[in-house]
């Protein structure tokens, strides 16, 4: 096993409309890609957790994959 060399980071991942039904294969895949799954937004079609920073690219690649955001920590004025 290879050790990453860059830091994670939080992503939040969208699923798309279509593979909505076949949530679980696209999360499988997302895990296979280098995604520490979070959690499961089923309601939403969304998956949060974190992966290496030069893995990004491959959760963009999976089938199903509607875009992958960074997530942030936000902040009440």
């Amino acid at each position: 096993m290879s050790v990453s060399s860059s830091p994670s980071v939080a992503v939040v991942v969208s699923v798309a409309e279509s593979h909505r039904e076949r949530m679980a294969e696209v999360v499988d895949a997302l895990q296979a890609a280098g995604l520490t799954v979070v959690r499961r937004l089923l309601a939403l079609g969304q998956v949060t957790g974190s992966v290496p920073r030069e893995r990004l690219p491959e959760l963009e690649r999976v089938p199903g994959v509607a875009y992958v955001e960074l997530s942030g920590d936000y902040h009440a004025l």
